[in-house]
């Protein structure tokens, strides 16, 4: 019997694993979990070259994983941005 390594980093950068969480979430009405899922990914990138990338300060992107509630414009940005972290 072996251990199977596993990097939930990994997994958190998966944009397949992430959309179908989002996808779930908005399925099933539940808000938070679209925004907590759309965090954990930020959080798995280079968050400096992120907010660089997005055109935006840092404040916004950090203020945004500490879930004060970001715009759907600043999300888009950052989503769009990760892409090519």
């Amino acid at each position: 019997m072996g251990i199977d390594e596993y990097s939930p980093t990994e997994v958190l950068q998966d944009e397949k694993f992430i959309s179908m969480v989002i996808w779930n979430c908005l399925k099933n009405n539940e808000p938070e979990g679209v925004i907590e899922a759309i965090q954990a990914h930020l959080e798995a990138v280079n968050k400096v070259q992120l907010a660089k990338d997005a055109q935006i300060s840092r404040s916004t992107l950090y203020n945004s994983l500490r879930g004060k509630n970001p715009t759907i414009k600043t999300l888009a940005k950052l989503i769009h941005s990760s892409r090519f972290c």
